[in-house]
Protein backbone atom coordinates (compact mmCIF):
# COMPACT_ATOMS: atom_id res chain seq x y z
CA UNK A 1 0.00 0.00 0.00
CA UNK A 2 1.38 3.39 -0.98
CA UNK A 3 1.65 6.16 1.58
CA UNK A 4 -0.54 9.17 0.82
CA UNK A 5 -0.81 12.74 2.08
CA UNK A 6 -3.39 15.50 2.05
CA UNK A 7 -2.18 18.87 0.82
CA UNK A 8 -3.77 22.27 0.16
CA UNK A 9 -3.50 23.92 -3.24
CA UNK A 10 -4.39 27.49 -4.12
CA UNK A 11 -6.05 26.19 -7.27
CA UNK A 12 -6.52 23.06 -9.34
CA UNK A 13 -7.21 23.41 -13.06
CA UNK A 14 -8.13 20.96 -15.78
CA UNK A 15 -8.96 22.52 -19.13
CA UNK A 16 -11.15 25.54 -18.49
CA UNK A 17 -12.34 24.41 -15.05
CA UNK A 18 -10.54 25.77 -12.01
CA UNK A 19 -11.22 24.79 -8.38
CA UNK A 20 -9.80 27.21 -5.84
CA UNK A 21 -8.56 26.31 -2.35
CA UNK A 22 -8.57 22.60 -3.18
CA UNK A 23 -7.44 19.93 -0.75
CA UNK A 24 -6.18 16.80 -2.46
CA UNK A 25 -4.94 13.43 -1.29
CA UNK A 26 -1.86 12.48 -3.28
CA UNK A 27 0.85 9.85 -3.24
CA UNK A 28 3.57 8.25 -5.30
CA UNK A 29 1.54 5.56 -7.05
CA UNK A 30 2.98 3.51 -9.87
CA UNK A 31 0.60 3.99 -12.82
CA UNK A 32 0.87 2.46 -16.27
CA UNK A 33 0.35 4.82 -19.21
CA UNK A 34 -1.15 7.49 -16.98
CA UNK A 35 0.05 10.64 -15.28
CA UNK A 36 -2.65 11.03 -12.63
CA UNK A 37 -5.44 9.02 -11.00
CA UNK A 38 -8.60 11.04 -10.33
CA UNK A 39 -10.94 9.76 -7.63
CA UNK A 40 -14.63 8.91 -7.76
CA UNK A 41 -15.57 12.21 -6.09
CA UNK A 42 -14.41 14.06 -9.21
CA UNK A 43 -16.40 11.82 -11.52
CA UNK A 44 -19.53 12.09 -9.38
CA UNK A 45 -19.38 15.85 -9.89
CA UNK A 46 -18.99 15.76 -13.68
CA UNK A 47 -20.54 14.36 -16.80
CA UNK A 48 -17.83 12.61 -18.79
CA UNK A 49 -17.84 12.29 -22.57
CA UNK A 50 -15.32 10.10 -24.39
CA UNK A 51 -14.62 10.98 -28.03
CA UNK A 52 -12.62 8.00 -29.26
CA UNK A 53 -12.35 9.36 -32.79
CA UNK A 54 -10.80 12.57 -31.47
CA UNK A 55 -8.76 10.88 -28.74
CA UNK A 56 -10.22 13.41 -26.33
CA UNK A 57 -12.06 13.36 -23.03
CA UNK A 58 -14.68 16.04 -22.33
CA UNK A 59 -16.31 16.77 -19.01
CA UNK A 60 -18.77 19.32 -17.63
CA UNK A 61 -19.59 20.17 -14.03
CA UNK A 62 -22.64 18.29 -12.75
CA UNK A 63 -23.00 19.74 -9.24
CA UNK A 64 -21.69 18.92 -5.77
CA UNK A 65 -18.23 19.06 -4.23
CA UNK A 66 -15.44 18.18 -6.64
CA UNK A 67 -12.96 17.01 -4.03
CA UNK A 68 -14.77 15.72 -0.98
CA UNK A 69 -12.04 15.67 1.68
CA UNK A 70 -13.49 18.58 3.63
CA UNK A 71 -17.06 18.60 2.34
CA UNK A 72 -19.80 18.77 4.92
CA UNK A 73 -22.39 16.00 4.99
CA UNK A 74 -24.87 18.34 3.32
CA UNK A 75 -22.49 18.43 0.39
CA UNK A 76 -21.15 21.99 0.61
CA UNK A 77 -17.47 22.32 -0.08
CA UNK A 78 -15.44 23.96 2.66
CA UNK A 79 -12.63 26.31 1.74
CA UNK A 80 -9.15 25.24 2.81
CA UNK A 81 -7.96 26.17 6.26
CA UNK A 82 -6.39 29.60 6.18
CA UNK A 83 -8.41 30.80 3.20
CA UNK A 84 -9.58 34.38 3.45
CA UNK A 85 -13.09 35.24 4.66
CA UNK A 86 -13.70 36.78 1.23
CA UNK A 87 -12.88 33.44 -0.41
CA UNK A 88 -15.20 31.62 1.99
CA UNK A 89 -18.00 34.09 1.29
CA UNK A 90 -17.47 33.76 -2.45
CA UNK A 91 -17.61 29.99 -2.19
CA UNK A 92 -20.85 30.13 -0.20
CA UNK A 93 -22.43 32.63 -2.57
CA UNK A 94 -21.58 30.56 -5.62
CA UNK A 95 -23.16 27.34 -4.38
CA UNK A 96 -26.63 26.13 -3.52
CA UNK A 97 -27.50 24.15 -0.40
CA UNK A 98 -26.41 20.91 -2.04
CA UNK A 99 -23.07 22.22 -3.21
CA UNK A 100 -23.86 22.81 -6.89
CA UNK A 101 -22.80 25.88 -8.74
CA UNK A 102 -25.62 28.41 -9.13
CA UNK A 103 -24.33 28.96 -12.65
CA UNK A 104 -24.77 25.27 -13.50
CA UNK A 105 -28.28 24.51 -12.23
CA UNK A 106 -30.10 21.71 -14.09
CA UNK A 107 -32.64 22.89 -16.63
CA UNK A 108 -34.40 19.61 -17.36
CA UNK A 109 -35.46 16.35 -15.72
CA UNK A 110 -32.37 14.48 -16.93
CA UNK A 111 -30.09 17.07 -15.37
CA UNK A 112 -31.86 16.90 -12.01
CA UNK A 113 -31.74 13.10 -12.13
CA UNK A 114 -28.01 13.09 -12.83
CA UNK A 115 -27.30 15.45 -9.98
CA UNK A 116 -29.61 13.52 -7.68
CA UNK A 117 -27.83 10.27 -8.48
CA UNK A 118 -24.48 11.89 -7.73
CA UNK A 119 -25.78 13.18 -4.38
CA UNK A 120 -27.09 9.72 -3.52
CA UNK A 121 -23.67 8.24 -4.22
CA UNK A 122 -22.29 10.66 -1.61
CA UNK A 123 -25.06 9.55 0.80
CA UNK A 124 -26.54 13.04 0.69
CA UNK A 125 -30.03 11.62 0.55
CA UNK A 126 -31.97 14.83 1.23
CA UNK A 127 -30.39 16.59 -1.74
CA UNK A 128 -30.79 13.48 -3.90
CA UNK A 129 -34.50 13.18 -3.12
CA UNK A 130 -35.05 16.89 -3.74
CA UNK A 131 -33.43 16.71 -7.18
CA UNK A 132 -35.14 13.46 -8.14
CA UNK A 133 -38.47 14.95 -7.07
CA UNK A 134 -37.83 17.80 -9.51
CA UNK A 135 -37.10 15.19 -12.17
CA UNK A 136 -40.36 13.36 -11.41
CA UNK A 137 -42.32 16.62 -11.57
CA UNK A 138 -40.74 17.68 -14.86
CA UNK A 139 -41.16 14.24 -16.45
CA UNK A 140 -44.11 12.58 -14.67
CA UNK A 141 -44.35 9.78 -17.26
CA UNK A 142 -40.71 8.70 -16.98
CA UNK A 143 -40.62 5.53 -14.85
CA UNK A 144 -36.84 5.64 -14.31
CA UNK A 145 -36.98 8.76 -12.16
CA UNK A 146 -39.53 7.25 -9.76
CA UNK A 147 -37.46 4.08 -9.55
CA UNK A 148 -34.31 6.08 -8.79
CA UNK A 149 -36.06 8.09 -6.09
CA UNK A 150 -37.41 4.86 -4.63
CA UNK A 151 -33.91 3.43 -4.38
CA UNK A 152 -32.69 6.53 -2.56
CA UNK A 153 -35.65 6.33 -0.18
CA UNK A 154 -34.75 2.72 0.59
CA UNK A 155 -31.24 3.85 1.51
CA UNK A 156 -32.73 6.71 3.54
CA UNK A 157 -34.92 4.29 5.54
CA UNK A 158 -38.20 5.49 4.04
CA UNK A 159 -39.70 2.12 2.99
CA UNK A 160 -43.32 3.23 2.61
CA UNK A 161 -42.42 6.13 0.32
CA UNK A 162 -39.99 3.88 -1.58
CA UNK A 163 -42.76 1.33 -2.12
CA UNK A 164 -45.00 4.07 -3.52
CA UNK A 165 -42.25 5.15 -5.93
CA UNK A 166 -41.68 1.60 -7.16
CA UNK A 167 -45.42 1.16 -7.62
CA UNK A 168 -45.59 4.33 -9.74
CA UNK A 169 -42.61 3.20 -11.83
CA UNK A 170 -44.31 -0.15 -12.48
CA UNK A 171 -47.61 1.56 -13.29
CA UNK A 172 -45.83 3.67 -15.91
CA UNK A 173 -43.76 0.76 -17.20
CA UNK A 174 -45.20 -2.65 -16.23
CA UNK A 175 -42.16 -4.53 -17.54
CA UNK A 176 -39.63 -2.42 -15.61
CA UNK A 177 -37.55 -5.26 -14.21
CA UNK A 178 -35.44 -2.99 -12.00
CA UNK A 179 -38.54 -1.63 -10.27
CA UNK A 180 -40.18 -5.06 -10.01
CA UNK A 181 -37.12 -6.61 -8.38
CA UNK A 182 -36.58 -3.60 -6.14
CA UNK A 183 -40.19 -3.84 -4.92
CA UNK A 184 -39.89 -7.61 -4.39
CA UNK A 185 -36.71 -7.10 -2.38
CA UNK A 186 -38.28 -4.33 -0.29
CA UNK A 187 -41.36 -6.45 0.34
CA UNK A 188 -39.14 -9.32 1.51
CA UNK A 189 -37.26 -6.97 3.84
CA UNK A 190 -40.59 -5.72 5.24
CA UNK A 191 -41.90 -9.24 5.75
CA UNK A 192 -44.82 -8.71 3.37
CA UNK A 193 -46.98 -11.56 2.13
CA UNK A 194 -45.14 -14.14 0.02
CA UNK A 195 -47.76 -13.91 -2.75
CA UNK A 196 -46.93 -10.23 -3.29
CA UNK A 197 -43.23 -11.00 -3.59
CA UNK A 198 -43.87 -13.88 -5.98
CA UNK A 199 -46.17 -11.76 -8.17
CA UNK A 200 -43.36 -9.26 -8.77
CA UNK A 201 -40.83 -12.04 -9.37
CA UNK A 202 -43.11 -13.79 -11.86
CA UNK A 203 -43.63 -10.52 -13.74
CA UNK A 204 -39.88 -9.88 -13.85
CA UNK A 205 -39.12 -13.45 -14.95
CA UNK A 206 -41.19 -12.96 -18.09
CA UNK A 207 -38.86 -10.23 -19.34
CA UNK A 208 -35.45 -10.70 -17.68
CA UNK A 209 -32.90 -12.10 -20.18
CA UNK A 210 -31.91 -15.68 -19.45
CA UNK A 211 -28.25 -14.79 -18.93
CA UNK A 212 -28.94 -11.84 -16.59
CA UNK A 213 -27.27 -11.67 -13.17
CA UNK A 214 -30.70 -10.85 -11.74
CA UNK A 215 -31.53 -14.56 -11.71
CA UNK A 216 -29.27 -15.06 -8.68
CA UNK A 217 -31.23 -12.50 -6.66
CA UNK A 218 -34.52 -13.85 -7.97
CA UNK A 219 -33.56 -17.35 -6.84
CA UNK A 220 -32.87 -16.09 -3.34
CA UNK A 221 -36.17 -14.22 -3.23
CA UNK A 222 -38.18 -17.20 -4.50
CA UNK A 223 -36.59 -19.38 -1.82
CA UNK A 224 -37.37 -16.75 0.83
CA UNK A 225 -40.99 -16.70 -0.35
CA UNK A 226 -41.26 -20.46 0.10
CA UNK A 227 -40.97 -21.40 -3.59
CA UNK A 228 -37.83 -23.59 -3.73
CA UNK A 229 -38.74 -25.17 -7.07
CA UNK A 230 -39.00 -21.72 -8.66
CA UNK A 231 -35.69 -20.80 -7.01
CA UNK A 232 -34.03 -23.82 -8.65
CA UNK A 233 -35.25 -22.62 -12.06
CA UNK A 234 -33.69 -19.19 -11.50
CA UNK A 235 -30.36 -20.56 -10.31
CA UNK A 236 -30.28 -22.96 -13.26
CA UNK A 237 -30.76 -20.13 -15.74
CA UNK A 238 -27.76 -18.33 -14.28
CA UNK A 239 -25.55 -21.41 -13.92
CA UNK A 240 -26.26 -22.69 -17.43
CA UNK A 241 -25.27 -19.33 -18.93
CA UNK A 242 -21.90 -19.11 -17.13
CA UNK A 243 -18.50 -20.83 -17.41
CA UNK A 244 -17.60 -23.04 -14.47
CA UNK A 245 -14.65 -20.80 -13.60
CA UNK A 246 -16.94 -17.84 -12.84
CA UNK A 247 -15.95 -16.61 -9.37
CA UNK A 248 -19.60 -16.71 -8.28
CA UNK A 249 -20.17 -20.30 -9.41
CA UNK A 250 -19.51 -21.92 -6.05
CA UNK A 251 -22.10 -19.74 -4.34
CA UNK A 252 -24.65 -20.32 -7.10
CA UNK A 253 -24.20 -24.11 -6.97
CA UNK A 254 -24.60 -24.06 -3.20
CA UNK A 255 -27.75 -21.93 -3.48
CA UNK A 256 -29.29 -24.40 -5.96
CA UNK A 257 -28.28 -27.30 -3.69
CA UNK A 258 -29.97 -25.58 -0.75
CA UNK A 259 -33.14 -24.85 -2.74
CA UNK A 260 -33.38 -28.48 -3.87
CA UNK A 261 -32.81 -29.66 -0.31
CA UNK A 262 -35.49 -27.32 1.02
CA UNK A 263 -37.96 -28.65 -1.51
CA UNK A 264 -36.96 -32.24 -0.80
CA UNK A 265 -36.69 -32.97 -4.51
CA UNK A 266 -33.88 -33.98 -6.86
CA UNK A 267 -31.64 -34.82 -3.92
CA UNK A 268 -29.07 -36.58 -6.08
CA UNK A 269 -28.84 -33.43 -8.19
CA UNK A 270 -28.55 -31.42 -5.00
CA UNK A 271 -25.46 -33.43 -4.02
CA UNK A 272 -24.13 -32.92 -7.55
CA UNK A 273 -24.31 -29.18 -6.82
CA UNK A 274 -23.00 -29.18 -3.25
CA UNK A 275 -19.97 -31.40 -3.85
CA UNK A 276 -18.36 -29.30 -6.64
CA UNK A 277 -19.24 -26.13 -4.72
CA UNK A 278 -17.26 -27.48 -1.76
CA UNK A 279 -14.34 -28.37 -4.01
CA UNK A 280 -14.29 -24.79 -5.25
CA UNK A 281 -14.54 -23.37 -1.70
CA UNK A 282 -13.60 -25.97 0.92
CA UNK A 283 -14.47 -25.54 4.59
CA UNK A 284 -17.36 -23.18 3.98
CA UNK A 285 -20.00 -23.38 6.70
CA UNK A 286 -22.95 -22.55 4.44
CA UNK A 287 -21.97 -25.26 1.96
CA UNK A 288 -21.61 -27.87 4.70
CA UNK A 289 -24.99 -26.83 6.09
CA UNK A 290 -26.62 -27.28 2.67
CA UNK A 291 -25.17 -30.74 2.16
CA UNK A 292 -26.11 -31.65 5.70
CA UNK A 293 -29.75 -30.92 4.84
CA UNK A 294 -29.50 -33.06 1.72
CA UNK A 295 -28.20 -35.99 3.79
CA UNK A 296 -30.92 -35.39 6.39
CA UNK A 297 -33.56 -35.56 3.65
CA UNK A 298 -31.99 -38.80 2.42
CA UNK A 299 -32.09 -40.26 5.96
CA UNK A 300 -28.29 -40.57 5.85
CA UNK A 301 -28.02 -39.33 9.41
CA UNK A 302 -24.35 -40.11 10.09
CA UNK A 303 -23.23 -38.05 7.11
CA UNK A 304 -25.70 -35.30 8.01
CA UNK A 305 -24.32 -35.09 11.55
CA UNK A 306 -20.74 -35.06 10.25
CA UNK A 307 -21.48 -32.11 7.93
CA UNK A 308 -23.38 -30.23 10.60
CA UNK A 309 -20.53 -30.82 13.08
CA UNK A 310 -18.07 -29.36 10.58
CA UNK A 311 -20.34 -26.41 9.81
CA UNK A 312 -20.85 -25.62 13.49
CA UNK A 313 -17.11 -25.72 14.16
CA UNK A 314 -16.84 -22.89 11.64
CA UNK A 315 -20.04 -21.04 12.60
CA UNK A 316 -21.20 -22.21 16.06
CA UNK A 317 -24.37 -20.11 16.19
CA UNK A 318 -26.11 -21.16 12.98
CA UNK A 319 -29.71 -22.04 13.77
CA UNK A 320 -30.32 -24.19 10.69
CA UNK A 321 -27.23 -26.31 11.36
CA UNK A 322 -28.18 -26.82 15.01
CA UNK A 323 -31.76 -27.67 14.11
CA UNK A 324 -30.75 -30.08 11.34
CA UNK A 325 -28.22 -31.80 13.57
CA UNK A 326 -30.82 -32.05 16.32
CA UNK A 327 -33.26 -33.76 13.96
CA UNK A 328 -30.60 -36.15 12.68
CA UNK A 329 -29.54 -37.09 16.23
CA UNK A 330 -33.13 -37.55 17.37
CA UNK A 331 -33.88 -39.83 14.43
CA UNK A 332 -30.80 -41.90 15.31
CA UNK A 333 -32.16 -42.38 18.82
CA UNK A 334 -29.87 -39.79 20.42
CA UNK A 335 -32.88 -38.06 21.97
CA UNK A 336 -31.23 -35.96 24.69
CA UNK A 337 -28.49 -34.61 22.43
CA UNK A 338 -30.99 -33.98 19.65
CA UNK A 339 -33.34 -32.04 21.91
CA UNK A 340 -30.42 -29.94 23.19
CA UNK A 341 -29.49 -28.93 19.62
CA UNK A 342 -33.11 -28.16 18.75
CA UNK A 343 -33.51 -26.01 21.86
CA UNK A 344 -30.32 -24.12 21.01
CA UNK A 345 -31.57 -23.52 17.47
CA UNK A 346 -34.94 -22.20 18.71
CA UNK A 347 -33.13 -19.89 21.14
CA UNK A 348 -31.28 -18.36 18.17
CA UNK A 349 -34.27 -18.33 15.79
CA UNK A 350 -37.57 -18.78 17.65
CA UNK A 351 -39.64 -19.64 14.55
CA UNK A 352 -37.22 -22.08 12.95
CA UNK A 353 -39.38 -25.12 13.73
CA UNK A 354 -42.37 -23.51 11.98
CA UNK A 355 -40.22 -22.46 9.03
CA UNK A 356 -38.72 -25.93 8.66
CA UNK A 357 -42.17 -27.52 8.94
CA UNK A 358 -43.42 -25.33 6.09
CA UNK A 359 -40.96 -27.26 3.89
CA UNK A 360 -41.91 -30.62 5.33
CA UNK A 361 -38.90 -30.83 7.64
CA UNK A 362 -40.46 -32.01 10.90
CA UNK A 363 -39.42 -33.65 14.15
Amino acid sequence: MSQTWIARFASFKIGDEEIQHAQLRFGDINLTDADMLIGADFFLSHRIYVASSQKRLYFTYNGGPVFDLTAARAGTESPAAGASSEAAAAAAASTTANGASRLDQPTDAAGYARRGTASAARQDYAAAIADLTHACELAPTEAAYFYQRGQVRVDDKQPDLALADFAQAIKLKPDDTDALLARATLRADRGDAADLIVADLDAADRVVPREADAHLDMGELYAYAGRPAAAVVQYSKWIDARPRDDVRMAGALNSRCWARALGGQELDKALADCNPAMKLKPNTADFLDSRGLVYLRQANYDKAIADYDAALRLEPKTAWSLYGRGLAKSRKGMSAEGEADIAAAIALQPKIAELAASFGITR
